[in-house]
């Protein structure tokens, strides 16, 4: 490991060692505060419940005092006459109860005898009906009717009631019999049993008889029906539907996950729509709960819950190693020398100066002599320059061995861009080849040490480095105007060695012509924040956004003999894989699992078809600007949580082998645009 290396990992260790100790004391003082809180309930309790018993025990004794004399004798009286009605009613139950055990049989022979002559009568009326048979109930009980302290032996009387001979010879000729209950049975006075029109109720017997008929005929040859079907496929479906209509539905437990707004965050909401059915939405309230967060920026995520708490997020912790345009640039030239391979033949020469730093002087100083040499720079290399620069430049990003500016870079205009270390979207940027202005713009910014921005509230944006990197002075143009190229990069914490591109990206081109000696912004930067604001914008391409086909063709136009996939691509990826092992392993130092981030690559080419990684942005646009962006984006986000989230958990993992809603042309969508590449 570096020095460099070191010194952070005794910083993180630092500041990991701060806050356990401010844990512990925290935890101290929580359980001192709870031992106190304990001991003064208790107190509080034992208070109460004294007060209790004393309220308790007065008034018991007040209420014995109130009982006198003349309570006493009502209280007598009372239990007296409960004693009198008690005897009353014992009496009334007795003399209720004046029935005979001789006269029972004769009573129920009378009440049969005039129920059959009933019987004739309406016989001889309904024609239809040719029989009645009346079964009166076998067995009559009277215990309700006897004493109390009767046996129950004793009062058990059974009454047997046989048909007289005119019935049994009508039984014996199969005449139709009906069978009629009593709808009422006995009454406590006289045994009487009152019965409706006997018409009417054989009426409706009958009725319900020819009905429950019907039905069995009816449900016998459906029998019939299903023993025919039952061998069918159909049948067993339909079986199965019904079945599963009176099943309990039980509600399942859904994945949650949360959008911080900003950045067109309604772009993973469309994303996640065909995930409905395993995933629910949650406001952002519940953060620390959900199993993914997908936020713009770092300072809304907890990244110990992707370790506690198995929770996905959109970053990686130490992302700035990459974002940050000083990081990005010594973490390169350091690997790069590592490698052997030459810097500034995939980057622009950069200077790194620190604003704060009581050198700042000597470094504007040291700056000047290397703009008066750069004329006299050679491809083959100045040791004059070198020196220079090892000298007083290297301070912040350590010393360089061979510094070999390539010729594309300086045409005789001498150009240099002055970019902020913490800013994007083109705010700050400044583009200039005269060196008096140059050092009065820095002297400006060094006296303020911050920077201002209209666009936020409160204005003030710190800013401790700024870059001066060298300009590409002989850049490769598109129909005579400047551009950058687009690409999205995928990494993923758990994957060191791995790295993804989006197989399509896109050119931001400016709005007007190319000419370096133009102080235009709009002829030099090539943001869609900054060209936005032309006249001129979207009037040429929609959003000035440009596909990579129709690059191609004017490379076939203008008869380069160039393909941009066969030529221009492989160094691009060559690039990305570079910044790979740089980086990777830096961004997740703390080795956290459940990360993963897509940054957005700007890579600029020259005229000898050489590309130049410029920045690396951590929270790219997802603005819609154009149809080739609305096309891309949607397909760019579903594809990166199929490699992601769907991976990851076992209710999601059926969407990663689904095919794409988010069609793009002359790709599949059956397979996944983002390729994989291993580091270098």
């Amino acid at each position: 490991m570096s020095d460099e290396d070191k010194f952070q990992t005794e910083l993180v260790l630092k500041k990991i060692n701060k806050i356990k100790a401010f844990k512990e004391k925290v935890l101290h003082v929580k359980e001192e505060e709870f031992k106190n809180y304990s001991s003064n309930i208790k107190i509080i309790k034992e208070k109460k419940d004294k007060s209790r018993n004393k309220k308790n025990k007065s008034h018991k004794k007040n209420r014995n005092k109130t009982i006198t004399k003349e309570n006493a004798s009502a209280i007598d009286e009372s239990k007296k006459d409960k004693e009198k009605s008690s005897k009353k009613e014992i009496n009334l139950r007795r003399t209720h109860v004046s029935l005979n055990k001789d006269n029972k049989e004769e009573r129920a022979s009378r009440y049969l005898n005039n129920s059959i002559n009933n019987n004739n009568k309406n016989d001889n009326n309904n024609n239809n009906i040719k029989s009645v048979v009346i079964k009166p109930v076998k067995k009559i009980e009277i215990d309700s009717l006897m004493s109390p302290k009767s046996n129950n032996k004793d009062t058990e009387n059974k009454i047997k009631n046989e048909s007289s001979p005119i019935e049994k010879e009508k039984e014996k000729e199969n005449v139709s019999k009906i069978k009629i209950e009593p709808e009422n049975n006995f009454i406590s006075k006289g045994l009487s049993i009152s019965l409706k029109n006997i018409n009417n109720i054989v009426k409706e017997k009958k009725e319900g008889e020819e009905e429950k008929n019907n039905n069995k005929n009816e449900l016998e040859e459906i029998n019939v029906e299903k023993k025919n079907c039952s061998t069918s496929p159909d049948n067993k479906k339909s079986k199965n539907k019904d079945k599963d209509k009176y099943k309990p539905k039980i509600k399942e437990y859904k994945l949650q996950y949360c959008v911080y707004p900003g950045n067109n965050f309604k772009l993973i909401d469309k994303a996640m729509k065909h995930r409905n059915k395993d995933w629910e939405k949650v406001p952002t309230t519940y953060s620390e709960f959900c199993d993914l967060v997908w936020a713009p920026l770092t300072f809304n995520i907890n990244f110990q819950n992707c370790d506690t708490k198995h929770q996905y997020v959109n970053h990686i912790e130490y992302n700035n190693e990459i974002s940050n345009k000083m990081r990005l640039y010594t973490n390169l030239l350091h690997h790069c020398e590592k490698k052997n391979i030459d810097m500034y033949s995939i980057f622009p020469f950069t200077i790194c100066l620190q604003i704060s730093h009581r050198s700042f002087s000597e470094q504007l100083y040291s700056f000047e002599k290397l703009y008066n040499h750069i004329d006299d720079f050679t491809p083959k290399g100045n040791k004059k320059f070198n020196e220079l620069f090892n000298v007083n430049l290297s301070k912040t990003i350590g010393s360089v061995q061979n510094i070999n500016i390539p010729e594309t870079f300086n045409s005789g205009k001498n150009l240099w861009i002055i970019k902020p270390v913490n800013l994007n979207r083109g705010r700050y940027i400044t583009v200039e080849k005269n060196l008096h202005n140059m050092i009065k713009k820095l002297e400006e910014i060094q006296s303020k040490k911050k920077l201002y921005d209209g666009k936020k509230k409160g204005g003030d944006v710190k800013c401790e480095y700024l870059i001066i990197q060298k300009y590409l002075e002989k850049p490769l143009l598109y129909q005579g105007r400047k551009f950058d190229i687009r690409l999205w990069v995928l990494f993923i914490a758990d994957k060191n060695d791995e790295v993804y591109v989006f197989k399509q990206g896109h050119l931001k081109a400016t709005c007007t012509q190319y000419d370096p000696d133009s102080d235009d912004l709009f002829v030099h930067l090539t943001n869609y924040s900054v060209q936005k604001y032309n006249q001129n914008f979207s009037k040429i391409e929609i959003g000035n956004e440009i596909p990579f086909k129709s690059f191609q063709n004017e490379l076939d136009k203008n008869k380069t003999g160039k393909n941009f996939y066969k030529d221009i691509y492989p160094k691009i990826i060559r690039i990305v894989r570079l910044t790979g092992g740089a980086a990777k392993k830096k961004m997740n130092l703390l080795g956290r699992k459940y990360c993963f981030e897509i940054f957005g690559y700007d890579f600029i080419i020259d005229i000898n078809f050489q590309p130049y990684l410029l920045e690396i942005n951590t929270n790219p646009g997802l603005e819609i600007s154009s149809p080739l962006i609305e096309e891309l984006l949607p397909r760019m986000i579903d594809d990166a949580l199929k490699l992601t989230i769907d991976k990851e958990y076992t209710k999601s993992y059926k969407y990663a082998d689904e095919e794409s809603t988010f069609p793009v042309a002359d790709y599949s969508n059956k397979e996944n645009m983002w390729e994989k590449f291993t580091i270098l």
